[in-house]
This record gives structure tokens, sequence and C-alpha cells, in this order.
């Protein structure tokens, strides 16, 4: 656990001694940490708690009921509420949604039932990177990571989401989609190109080495927001930064199917 940031601690804890004294720990296989915490770049002040807690079956719903009481508990403290979390039996590790019935997931510190984020990044990064915090060794899991299954998550992530989302020109005028949408797609870039997943600021920052320098101006902008959103934008227009994101949406969706996608269906990484 030498990852996990001190603030963090105490509510991580909490999670672990209200789900053995609550649910059991007969029922419990593990909990893991994955995301910003296990790359080493959570901010204190933005970054959710990302974990998946692997159970021996499905919970029956007296079982889905305490969960959702534990949860209610966490959220007496205001990081309770940024646990984003799965809940997945044993027969569903590894697997991505398509292969999956719904499940339980904790978002905004409310447990809800149907599919939340698993795909092949989610995987890869507990296989590569994740923290146990309780139960079994990552190692002991019987599930396998597949980087060309990563890939092609992160095709569709440039090829359709961002794609679509650069169709709304209005929504790219405000300070969080510039954020969310150029350290996003940094980061996506940065790691196919390294072929390691990084934290979205290191993404953006290795993007660099990656784009002309034409735009480092955006990226800048853009670790600006991440990192003190305060300060005065590298912009004197919000129209033309726009513009120049639904841009680097277009520049980033050439590079990379011409760099990256072309060669997935051949297996080719």
């Amino acid at each position: 656990m030498n990852k996990i940031p001190e603030s963090i601690r105490p509510c991580l804890n909490d999670y672990i001694k209200l789900m053995e004294d609550k649910l059991s720990s007969h029922i419990l296989v593990g909990t893991y940490l994955y995301g910003s915490i296990s790359l080493g770049g959570f901010d204190k002040e933005k970054s959710d708690i990302d974990f998946v807690t692997v159970l021996k079956r499905d919970l029956t719903q007296e079982e889905s009921n305490n969960l959702k009481a534990i949860h209610k508990e966490l959220n007496l403290n205001s990081l309770g509420k940024r646990m984003d979390g799965i809940y997945i039996p044993m027969n569903g590790v590894g697997k991505t949604n398509e292969a999956l019935s719904p499940y339980l997931y904790c978002t905004n510190g409310k447990i809800k039932r149907g599919y939340w984020d698993i795909n092949a990044v989610t995987w890869w990064m507990i296989k590569q990177y994740g923290i146990k915090i309780y139960g079994k060794e990552i190692s002991e899991l019987d599930f396998q990571s597949n980087w060309i299954k990563l890939v092609e998550n992160m095709e569709y992530n440039i090829n359709v989401y961002w794609i679509n989302k650069a169709k709304n020109r209005l929504v790219f005028m405000f300070d969080h989609m510039i954020e969310f949408c150029v350290l996003t797609i940094s980061r996506i870039l940065s790691t196919l190109e390294f072929e390691k997943i990084l934290t979205k600021i290191d993404g953006a920052r290795k993007a660099k080495e990656i784009l002309p320098e034409r735009w480092h101006l955006l990226l800048e902008e853009a670790l600006r927001i991440r990192i003190n959103s305060k300060s005065a934008s590298f912009y004197s227009s919000r129209l033309k930064r726009a513009m120049e994101c639904r841009e680097f949406i277009s520049l980033t969706y050439d590079l990379c199917n011409e760099r990256y996608f072309s060669d997935i269906d051949k297996g080719i990484n």
C-alpha cells in the first residue's frame, strides 16, 4: 500500500472494516485499486478512488441493501463520495461489459445495478498496476489482460466517442471539457506510443514529444486547468480555444488511425 496517499487511507480502512462487518469476509475475495492512485497521480481535489471488489458470488437483495448502507456511511466522509467502484463475482473477472450480466457498481457514493467502467483498459491496469488492499493477491485471480483488446478500446474511444463529441461545438466553450478532452486524448496517444498507461498529466507532457509544437499551447492550457484552474487562460478567446480543441480531435483521429490502429485486425501491436 506504499503508493496510497495518506489522506485516503482512513477512508479505505473504514471501507474494509464495514465490508467485513456488514457483508462478511466469506463473500469477499478481494478489493483492488487502479486508476490515478495506482499510477501515482492521485489529485486530492479532483481524482476518484477507482476500485474493483471481487465477490465469491452475486449478492442477495439483503446483502445489496447492506452494501448501500456501507456506502451511505462512507459518504459522511467527503472522500467516500469519490469512490468509483465495481462489484463483480469471480466468474466475471477479466470480462468486459459485453460479456457480463448487469452488476452492482458505485458512483458518486451511490450503489446502482447496471453497467459501469469495466473494459480492457480496466483489467490491464489492474493486472499491471493494481494495488491490493484486501484479500487475494492480484496474481491469484485467474484472468488475462490483453494489449490488443486495450488498443481496440482506445480505437472506439477515438473513432466513435470523440468524433461524435466533436460535432457539438458548444461543449468545447467550457474549461472542464477542454481539460477532459485534451488530457484524455493525450493519455490515449501517449499510451499507444509508449505502450504504457500514464497519468493524464504525464500523458499530456509526453504528447509534446509526439505532436508538433503547433499543439503545445493547447496541451499547456489543459494542464493549466487541471493543475490550477483559477490561473489566467493562455487563450484570449474561448471561441478560438474551442475551435482548436475540435481540430485537435481531428488531428489525433488521423494520427492514431494511421500509426496505431491500422494493424489491429492483424493482431500486431
